[in-house]
Order: C-alpha cells, then structure tokens, then sequence
C-alpha cells in the first residue's frame, strides 16, 4: 500500500461531473484520456496542494513521487502521483487499492 496516501483532503472518487459510481483506470495514459474527453484539464499543483497531498507521499515501495491535479469542468480539483522511481514508475490515484501497479505511470510527462 501506498503511504499517506490518498491525501485526506482529497475530493471523493469518482468525479460527479461523470456521472457514475466507479471509475478506474489501469495506466495514467487511460485515465487522462477519460478525464480530458469528459472535459478535464490537468495543471502543477500549489505550493499547498504539493504539501497537502505530494510531499509525504510514498509509493507502495517508499519511492518519492510527483504530483499533477486533474481539474474538473466545475473546477474540483483531484490529485493523481507517479512515482519518481524509474524502474517503478506506480500511478497513484484516488480508489482502492490506491495505485495502478509497476509501471503504471511508464511514459508519462505532463
């Protein structure tokens, strides 16, 4: 599991703007496409938000991770990490089990 994470002040899961009770994503590329087609956009955290949700949080092998918000269409804003770990790479996100697995995150750049 990872540690301090999910963040306790994020926004509940699944977004509303979608219309659903469940929404999971296996890879970061796969959510991003679903977010963005549903209308979100990403951006760097705050300064706060990098404290509140990114600057303790730990992949499930204690690697350091970097942060990126998902902003709904309303403007809630929800917090996903990969893992700065090269050979890891795990994205973190906001449902059980709160991380997508090895890899996860391969590619990736915002």
């Amino acid at each position: 599991m990872p540690t301090n994470w999910p963040p306790a002040g994020a926004p509940s899961w699944p977004p509303s703007e979608l219309g659903t009770t469940w929404l999971s994503c296996s890879d970061i590329r796969t959510l991003v496409r679903v977010l963005l087609d549903a209308g979100f956009t990403h951006t760097a955290p705050t300064s706060a938000e990098n404290t509140a949700y990114f600057s303790s949080a730990r992949c499930d092998h204690g690697h350091t991770v970097v942060g990126r918000m998902l902003v709904s269409p309303g403007g809630i804003r929800y917090p996903v990490a990969i893992c700065t770990n090269s050979t890891h790479r795990d994205v973190l996100v906001l449902w059980p089990p709160y991380y997508c697995g090895a890899r996860s995150g391969e590619g990736w750049t915002w």
